[in-house]
C-alpha cells in the first residue's frame, strides 16, 4: 500500500540522509565548534575506509575494522591538531592552505600504498527484508541506526559537565583560561574526536561504496554544505540540513539525473543558506 502511494523509495531516501548525517558529524566539531576551515576532512573519512579495508585484507573480514577505523583516524586527528592547526586557530586562511596541502598528500598516499584500482569492503551482515513493498538491506538499515545513535549521543553529551567545560573552552578561552580549564586539551580533544568520527562514517560507509584514493572528495563538498546550512556548532541544525539536503537529492534523484539532482540541491542550499538569517531575524 505505501510503496503504490509514494513516488519513491522512502527507505532510500532516509539511508541518503543517514549517509549526510554521519559524513558531515565529524566537520561539526572541527569546523562548527573549532572554526578549522578542514580541508582534510574528507580524507579522515578516507582513512577509515581503508583502515576497515586493510583489516579485511589482514583478517579476512572487516568487523574489527570499525572499531580501528575511528582509533586510527582519532590518533592521526590529534597528531594533526597537535603539529600543524595548534598555532593557526587565528588565521583561518592559513588552517585551510595547510589542510587542503594535508589533503593531497594523504590521498597521494593512499595511492601509492593501495594503487588506484578500486577496492570493496565486504558487507559484514548482508541480506536484506521486506517492509511495505520496499526491500531494506540490514547494513543499509545499521547506517541509519548509527547515525541517529551518534547524533544522541553528542546531544546529550553537550550536557554533561566535560561537554560544556569544552565548548566554553572554544568560545571564551580566556575566561576558560581563568577558570583553570585547559583550551589547549579541549581544542585537541575536539578535534581528534572530530576525525575519529569520520573516520567511524568512512567505515561505515565503505560496504556500500567502492573505495578508491578520491573516495573522501564524494563526502566533502556535502558534509561542508550541511554543517554551514544547519549553522556551524549546532547539532539539530546539521540533523535538520541533512533531512532537507539528503531528502531533496534522495527524491530528486528518482526524476531526473543524479547530475541534475545534484544540481538542484546546490540551489536549495543556496537559497535556504539566503532564506535562514530573515528567518533567524524574524524570530529574534
Amino acid at each position: 500500500m505505501l510503496a503504490t502511494l509514494l513516488p519513491v523509495d522512502s527507505f532510500t531516501v532516509v539511508a541518503l540522509v543517514a549517509t549526510f548525517v554521519l559524513a558531515a558529524i565529524g566537520l561539526h566539531f572541527t569546523l562548527g565548534l573549532l572554526g578549522v576551515v578542514n580541508m582534510v576532512h574528507g580524507e579522515f573519512i578516507l582513512i577509515g575506509a581503508f583502515a576497515t579495508y586493510q583489516v579485511q585484507d589482514s583478517l579476512g573480514s572487516p568487523t574489527w575494522g570499525f572499531v580501528i577505523a575511528p582509533i586510527v583516524a582519532g590518533l592521526f586527528g590529534a597528531f594533526v591538531e597537535i603539529v600543524l592547526v595548534r598555532r593557526l586557530y587565528l588565521r583561518p586562511l592559513d588552517t585551510l592552505l595547510v589542510t587542503f596541502g594535508l589533503s593531497l598528500i594523504i590521498r597521494q598516499g593512499v595511492q601509492l600504498i593501495y594503487s588506484p584500482n578500486p577496492k570493496q569492503v565486504d558487507d559484514p551482515i548482508g541480506g536484506s527484508f521486506l517492509v511495505a513493498g520496499y526491500n531494506v538491506p540490514w547494513w543499509r538499515l545499521t547506517v541509519v541506526i548509527a547515525a541517529i545513535v551518534l547524533v544522541a549521543a553528542w546531544l546529550l553529551f553537550d550536557r554533561t559537565t566535560i561537554g560544556l567545560r569544552w565548548r566554553a573552552a572554544v568560545r571564551n578561552p580566556e575566561l576558560a583560561e581563568a577558570m583553570g580549564y585547559s583550551v589547549r586539551t579541549a581544542r585537541t580533544w575536539l578535534f581528534a574526536i572530530g576525525c575519529a568520527t569520520a573516520g567511524l562514517a568512512g567505515a561505515m560507509l565503505a560496504p556500500i561504496n567502492t573505495l578508491t584514493p578520491q573516495y573522501g572528495l564524494r563526502f566533502l563538498v556535502n558534509s561542508f554544505l550541511v554543517v554551514i546550512l544547519g549553522k556551524p556548532g549546532s547539532l539539530r541544525g546539521l540533523a535538520i540540513a541533512a533531512v532537507v539536503l539528503g531528502g531533496s537529492l534522495g527524491v530528486l534523484q528518482f526524476h531526473v539525473s543524479t547530475v541534475y539532482a545534484q544540481m538542484i540541491m546546490l540551489v536549495i542550499a543556496v537559497v535556504a543558506a539566503r532564506l535562514r538569517p530573515l528567518v533567524t531575524a524574524k524570530r529574534s
